[in-house]
């Protein structure tokens, strides 16, 4: 606890508490060391009586330490059913979600569960049959988020001897003597196995995992350091550059995306599609990522599904309500200056009137008047004439005065409410990338 920065002096804690060894050891130890403790069972009703021994020794550990009780029931067959989902990955939702709701209902108190030693050797081998990098042969975490893992130093050997001398009894979940689970088969027949043969296996898988740690550490400092070569604006990355400089390319874009959760065959793709010239469109979770002529964007899946949805209506006076990049001020006609940037607008404020000054995303059938040509240009055109990726489209602000187009932003200007030598008011409109 006093390493990892665990926990404060006497703050309160959340203890999961099944009523097994490690859960009771686990709360045991943290009112010793002054804990203010709220001991939280789940009762997912999957064991008959067996559920509810369980959850009456939960409450008389408790008691007994105590700590102020609160208990959760939970249909968890139900649950999974209606979510397609493994009664094990079911039952860990239900319950970290509870433990969440616990912890604001206690002022944000920390959640701390019974892991130790022996359950970081099982995760690592897993994650190892699953097929894993670095960050999976780490094992658990000490922390993460709401949750603390003050036992991770401590093997099971110990737990049982802790219990023993403290003469406090815990309860057995038989599900966890079958071997039906992958966990179970770990724990109940092949680790045994490795320590018959390797009688240290427990110390130096845990050197091992310590030393990954480092690892990793030391690695993700490196890629954050060597992908920001390759970030750009609104943090798109140049993947055909990367593909060019690098001969792991595909690695560095697969660390660079982890939080988006796309895998590593789609990173392989985007390697290999950098080159092309069409837009491609790659789906992880809530979010896409855009790759076109090599640059990549990553953005949500609803900003995606309807980029021309965006829209603000602007007040000319109240700056809260423009986009952010966007300035309108009020100006005297004798003050104008044009510039070719394409990035300002200049409009006679009595010819606006009372219109609706919108600004918005780009829809496909826009069009617009052009300023000093006659009739009318689809804005697609426009950018089809500027070379627009399908990125910059995206991208692109539209002003409407009035439902009407008068500017495509740092592109074209229409020829509707313009200044002339009559006006005398001026609204001067400028965008700037954030």
């Amino acid at each position: 606890i006093a390493r990892e920065g665990l926990l404060s002096d006497g703050e309160k804690v959340i203890v999961a508490l099944s009523g097994g060894a490690d859960s009771v050891a686990l709360l045991s130890v943290m009112t010793a060391l002054g804990y203010r403790c709220v001991a939280a069972h789940c009762d997912y009703h999957l064991r008959g009586e067996e559920s509810e021994r369980d959850r009456m020794h939960a409450e008389e550990m408790a008691r007994r330490h105590g700590a102020e009780y609160v208990e959760k029931h939970f249909d968890a067959s139900t649950y999974c059913a209606e979510r397609g989902v493994s009664l094990e990955m079911g039952c860990r939702d239900l319950r970290y979600e509870w433990f969440s709701f616990l912890s604001k209902r206690n002022g944000g108190a920390p959640v701390a569960v019974g892991h130790h030693n022996d359950d970081n050797i099982e995760t690592l081998f897993l994650n190892m049959l699953r097929g894993t990098g670095l960050t999976g042969m780490t094992g658990m975490k000490p922390r993460h988020g709401l949750v603390v893992r003050p036992m991770l130093d401590v093997t099971r050997r110990e737990v049982l001897g802790y219990l023993a001398d403290k003469g406090l009894t815990y309860v057995t979940d038989s599900t966890n003597l079958l071997n039906d689970v992958k966990r179970n088969r770990l724990r109940n027949v092949l680790l045994p196995a490795i320590r018959a043969y390797f009688p240290d296996a427990q110390t130096t898988l845990t050197r091992s995992v310590r030393n990954l740690s480092g690892n990793l550490a030391l690695y993700s400092e490196l890629i954050e350091r060597c992908g920001a070569a390759y970030r750009g604006h609104g943090g798109s990355i140049d993947v055909a550059r990367m593909s060019a400089d690098m001969s792991n390319a595909q690695m560095m874009l697969y660390e660079m995306l982890r939080g988006y959760g796309f895998n590593a065959g789609q990173c392989e793709e985007m390697i290999a599609g950098a080159a092309s010239t069409e837009a491609l469109r790659f789906y992880a979770g809530d979010h896409v990522g855009l790759l076109h002529r090599g640059t990549l964007v990553v953005r949500s899946k609803s900003g995606d599904a309807a980029p021309g949805e965006e829209s603000y209506l602007m007040e000319p006076d109240d700056p809260s309500t423009w986009p952010e990049g966007f300035m309108i001020e009020r100006i005297a006609p004798g003050d104008v200056v044009y510039d070719r940037s394409g990035l300002t607008l200049f409009l006679d404020a009595d010819k606006l009137g009372g219109r609706r000054l919108v600004a918005r995303r780009w829809r496909m059938a826009d069009k617009i008047a052009p300023f000093g040509m006659s009739g009318t240009r689809l804005v697609s055109d426009l950018f089809s004439d500027a070379h627009y990726s399908p990125i910059d489209k995206e991208e692109a602000w539209i002003v409407t005065a009035g439902g009407q187009i008068v500017w495509v932003v740092g592109l074209r200007t229409s020829r509707h409410m313009t200044l002339g030598k009559h006006s005398s008011r001026a609204l001067r409109i400028s965008f700037s990338k954030p």
